[in-house]
């Protein structure tokens, strides 16, 4: 739908989309619901009760919620001085669409000659409505050679769309920082399919070993995050036995012999991986172990549960333990040639551990599953690949970060 010459709202796909530019905005789920009902009562004043039950259906949220929400929103609307979100004290709150401007309100045509302008009109909006309106990537994506440690294989690089173009060999080397090359030791793998994010933030570089045929094995699956001027730099011979010695101690796993046969019901899709983060320059690692659940309740919607717990190589850092659980809208996107399936949670429940002590990095961290306890603002999680025991998700931490996780299936 529109909300002017110049901005479409697609409240589906929970973004705005700029028709001069192409350009996309986010927006969160509450954002979207609260738009709608403005746009839907246009001119009309919408009372704080109804916005607040149209962006938080079923549940108890204070005045703060709404008010940052709209905040938010006028933020985003700002742009487009002919919509106009205004508040009208004591009652609620309208939206101010810009009038439909049809030349027979503003000039002297004859009835024939009004006629043709509309049917010119009513061809032009057909014209608009077939072509593409699909907004761009939130990621430009093209694939390199990689290489880590002598084994060669394709890594799909992701790169800001805003940002400068940067050539391939530039790209390919911002990659190899994440993992050094070693002479005279032979990896554990002969073969391998990555994927980088590569930003002003930070870089992330995941790697199935043993990738063939469009599958991942699942096995061993390496997920390493590091500083956009020079990476993780890791041996990779040391890297996998600090690998092996953190995860000896796993905090979201799940061994499904323990479960016995399914019932069937209701199915719950289950993801588990580590990420790890460079802690200094001693090359120090920071390990999240961390577990994602979705439970799809209806077409597109359910349940959803994350679970990380981070702790360091030297247990310098008291685990700290963030869980969240809460409601899920599920929307596609497509980034260039990738289908990516994004989903909006609404969290219900929050809960943070309270750590002794935190290194930097975790501390990092920290700050942001903090602020998400506090606030229960809306988590935006994209899962970019799939395969039968995969999966390549882009979670909400501090930095966007990338992990490759084993893939489950429970019936309930």
């Amino acid at each position: 739908m529109r909300l002017s010459p110049q901005l479409r709202f697609d409240p589906d796909k929970l973004i705005l989309v700029d028709a001069n530019t192409d350009l996309a905005i986010e927006l969160t789920f509450a954002e979207a619901r609260i738009l709608e009902a403005l746009q839907a009562g246009s001119g009309q004043v919408i009372s704080k009760s109804a916005l607040m039950e149209a962006g938080w259906p079923g549940r108890v949220v204070g005045d703060s919620s709404l008010q940052n929400a709209l905040s938010t929103l006028r933020k985003k609307l700002a742009p487009y001085p002919d919509i106009e979100l205004k508040t009208v004290p004591r009652r609620g709150y309208i939206l101010h669409l810009p009038e439909s401007l049809t030349p027979a309100k503003r000039l002297p045509l004859k009835p024939l000659l009004a006629a043709l302008v509309l049917l010119i009109l009513a061809l032009l909006v057909g014209v608009l409505m077939w072509l593409d309106t699909s907004p761009r990537a939130r990621y430009n994506e093209q694939a390199l050679p990689g290489r880590v440690s002598g084994v060669e294989g394709p890594v799909w690089v992701l790169t800001e769309p805003q940002s400068a173009p940067v050539d391939a060999n530039t790209l390919a080397n911002r990659v190899a920082r994440q993992l050094l090359p070693e002479s005279g030791w032979t990896p554990p793998f002969d073969r391998m399919q990555g994927m980088a994010l590569l930003t002003d933030q930070g870089d992330s570089l995941v790697i199935c070993p043993g990738y063939a045929d469009g599958q991942c094995p699942g096995q061993s699956l390496i997920s390493i995050f590091g500083r956009p001027d020079n990476g993780g730099q890791q041996r990779l011979s040391e890297f996998l036995a600090t690998k092996i010695r953190m995860e000896e101690k796993t905090y979201n796993s799940l061994k499904f012999d323990e479960l016995g046969d399914d019932t069937g019901g209701m199915v719950e899709q289950l993801y588990f991986g580590d990420a790890y983060f460079k802690l200094d320059q001693n090359q120090r690692l920071a390990r999240a172990d961390l577990r994602i659940s979705a439970v799809p309740l209806e077409p597109h919607s359910g349940l959803f549960y994350f679970a990380v717990c981070v702790t360091d190589e030297d247990c310098h850092t008291t685990p700290v333990k963030y869980r969240v659980r809460g409601r899920y809208i599920e929307t596609e996107e497509r980034w260039g040639e990738r289908r990516v399936v994004r989903y909006t949670v609404s969290p219900t429940s929050v809960e943070l551990s309270s750590p002794n002590r935190l290194s930097a990095m975790a501390e990092q961290l920290y700050r942001r599953f903090r602020k998400s306890e506090l606030s229960r603002d809306e988590l935006v999680f994209y899962r970019l690949y799939l395969d039968e025991r995969t999966a390549i998700w882009l979670l909400p931490l501090e930095k966007p970060t990338l992990v490759w996780t084993q893939r489950r299936t429970l019936h309930l």
